[in-house]
């Protein structure tokens, strides 16, 4: 790995510098701000970060250069927090607010970076993964608290109307506590409960076609603290594991740690044409920086 000669820094967007040298197995790029979720356009491989402390979206083409590409609406008298980002058809990206139990929504931002609101249905539910399975359809993990009583979550089927500027929401998946990450791979839907500390599966498109909620009973693999979620087309899983880990779980839901050196793992997505997966390390506290990580998955 080849360290970055200069630290890159704005106060307006995440920033980072570094460079993935030949033969390199992995890229450690350093961000300002505070970065959560992340996604990777295919085919060219456009790195997308959110970013709570600017509550706005930054991209790379290069791995290496962050600039600004979408500012979100902020919620007024209410601290930044965006959730999973995810890209969709014709250039689109989509992304939630988490809310804090008031103002959750979903958010369309444009291939020219125009961002408009795709959803504000059930503004109590606090937003978490996000999954695009078309323009109109999109899959959302969310889960509700009251005082100390324990969260309690699902996910659930969000049907844009374009024209209209409209969309309905329809749960899906019931049971959990609180789901964070989702995936899909083929006919399998993934959720990741952080609550119950385990990934659990369902079969889409019998819960899409169900007259009522699916229970969430299929375990296919127990993690301590998992988080955001992203898978290869194989039918491998990532996502945070422990307190600092980043594991990998085969397709019959055997662990393995790829890295226990993380500050905090969020977000992760993999690029598959590019042989490389992409992990959000946020720094814990002021006054240090958080990364983007970059691995070789070949």
């Amino acid at each position: 790995m080849k360290r970055p000669l200069l630290a890159c820094v704005t106060s307006l967007c995440l920033a980072a510098c570094g460079s993935l040298g030949p033969g390199s197995a992995a890229q450690t790029i350093t961000l300002a701000g505070a970065p959560n979720g992340v996604a990777v356009r295919v085919p060219e491989g456009t790195i997308y970060v959110t970013d709570d402390a600017s509550n706005g979206i930054v991209a790379s083409s290069d791995a290496a250069h962050f600039a600004p590409y979408a500012t979100l609406p902020a919620a007024g008298g209410q601290r930044n927090g965006l959730s999973q980002i995810a890209t969709g058809a014709d250039g689109d990206l989509f992304v939630e607010r988490f809310g804090f139990g008031s103002t959750s929504a979903i958010f369309r931002v444009d291939a020219a970076g125009h961002v408009t609101l795709a959803s504000d249905a059930n503004p109590s539910r606090r937003r978490l993964g996000l999954a695009v399975l078309s323009r109109t359809e999109l899959l959302s993990s969310w889960f509700v608290k009251q005082g100390d009583d324990p969260a309690q979550g699902g996910v659930s089927l969000v049907t844009r109307d374009p024209a209209s500027s409209r969309a309905t929401e329809r749960d899906i998946v019931a049971g959990l506590g609180k789901p964070v990450g989702l995936a899909i791979v083929g006919d399998t839907l993934y959720i990741t409960d952080q609550t119950n500390n385990r990934i659990v599966k369902v079969g889409l498109r019998a819960t899409l076609s169900a007259a009522a909620p699916v229970a969430a009973s299929d375990v296919f693999a127990t993690v301590t603290a998992p988080d955001l979620l992203a898978a290869s087309p194989d039918g491998t899983l990532y996502t945070k594991c422990g307190e600092h880990g980043l594991c990998r779980f085969s397709k019959t839901g055997e662990p393995t740690v790829l890295a226990n050196d993380f500050d905090e793992p969020r977000g992760v997505a993999v690029d598959a044409a590019h042989k490389r997966l992409v992990a959000v390390d946020r720094a814990r506290g002021t006054g240090r920086p958080s990364h983007l990580r970059i691995m070789r998955l070949d």
